[in-house]
């Protein structure tokens, strides 16, 4: 079983939850007391807007960034070998997941998320959004044997996602829940991910312009992934082998064998991993027709996270806004440009 995958990237299964669309609370505007409401949406915005109260421009197009770096716990690891044309048998190799252990994991991730949302109702907002996620992943393994490995990150993300909004004197508390998939070429399904936050959010008018404001938040977030995983990626494109790897990697199983955890096996069971570790050396040495499949349960080190943000209203159609979560050795930062139109 494994321990802890601990993953330090801008992680692809992740990110959806920094990208909420947060408003803030309407206020009043005696000037437009009894005027006519321009747009369709949200529903009940006329009846607000002849009571004077001044409502966000209904739509939402937004573009920005994020970045993420967290843990992941694998658990219960599975894998299987196979050539062109084979099926994979994943008991074969069990006796060797099952020794697996995984170390420290670092990459590099660069994400673009593009987000549309509108305001069904004065205080309910329903959005979608989609990204890509690019960049590299560093992967250690330290038992039964030491090995390291490089391989690219690519892949898209899509989903929705509700925001409501409820005014408490002075400030407004903003709640939120997302729904996103993950897609990548080495994943068998998308990977779901489900994230939900509460914020507090004040806002500071500036007193020259009524529709330029600061907005300040604080909250907190839980994100929930699927649990189980599975894929499959060349073993060419998961270890870097030289001319020596297969030398080292004797010698690395070798030492292992002289350890009291193999030593102190019963005779059936060294037998079992000394015919999967054959296996995997004979699907090294032909590297370029291996697969590897594999399959684990996953689940986040921190579900919870604390969140800091800030939203500068340039005016009624641009905003900019940034957030940041952290959590021990959790850090999460989104930055957003919006632009709001009416229909």
């Amino acid at each position: 079983m494994l321990d802890h995958f601990y993953f330090k990237i801008n992680a692809l299964l992740f990110l959806i939850g920094f990208t909420s669309s947060i408003s803030f609370a309407q206020t009043i505007d005696s000037t437009q007391i009894g005027k006519e409401y321009p747009y369709a949406l949200p529903i009940l915005g006329k009846k607000a807007y002849e009571k004077g109260y001044k409502l966000q421009l209904p739509h939402g197009l937004s573009i920005g960034t994020i970045f993420n770096k967290q843990g992941i716990v694998l658990e219960n690891f599975e894998m299987a070998f196979t050539k062109p044309g084979e099926d994979p048998d994943f008991g074969k190799l069990q006796p060797i997941s099952d020794l697996i252990e995984f170390g420290p994991s670092n990459g590099r991730i660069n994400t673009l998320n593009y987000r549309f949302d509108t305001w069904i109702l004065p205080f309910l907002s329903v959005g979608g959004y989609y990204g890509n996620v690019w960049g590299e992943q560093v992967v250690t393994l330290t038992a039964p044997i030491e090995l390291s490995s490089v391989t690219d990150i690519k892949g898209e993300y899509y989903g929705m996602n509700l925001v409501g909004l409820f005014p408490v004197g002075p400030v407004v508390i903003s709640a939120d829940y997302s729904w996103s998939w993950t897609t990548n070429v080495r994943l068998d399904d998308p990977v779901k991910v489900e994230v939900s936050g509460i914020r507090v959010l004040k806002r500071v008018v500036s007193k020259k312009r009524s529709d330029r404001f600061w907005a300040f938040w604080i909250g907190a977030q839980h994100q929930k992934l699927a649990n189980r995983t599975s894929g499959k990626i060349g073993l060419g494109e998961a270890l870097s082998i030289d001319d020596g790897f297969v030398e080292d990697m004797d010698s690395k199983w070798e030492a292992y064998k002289m350890t009291p955890d193999y030593e102190n096996l019963p005779t059936g069971e060294k037998i079992k991993k000394e015919a999967a570790y054959q296996i995997v050396r004979e699907g090294v040495i032909n590297v370029s027709e291996t697969t590897v499949h594999y399959k684990f349960d996953k689940r986040l080190e921190y579900p919870w996270n604390m969140l800091l943000g800030a939203n500068w209203n340039i005016n009624d159609r641009f905003q900019v806004r940034a957030e940041y979560g952290f959590l021990k050795s959790k850090q999460q930062l989104m930055v957003m440009g919006s632009y709001r139109f009416g229909l």
